[in-house]
């Protein structure tokens, strides 16, 4: 599910994110909760 919603994050930003920057939004998105994880992907997708 953390791929799906950094994949959908960086596709609504529009633009190649370096790898840094990805690895740091999936840091991110791992710390959230599978609920937290589901909202975004409702948000975004």
């Amino acid at each position: 599910m953390i791929d799906q919603v950094s994949a959908n994050l960086f596709k609504q930003s529009g633009k190649l994110e370096s790898r840094r920057s990805w690895l740091a939004m999936r840091n991110y998105l791992e710390q959230l909760d599978t609920e937290q994880l589901k909202s975004m992907l409702k948000d975004y997708g």
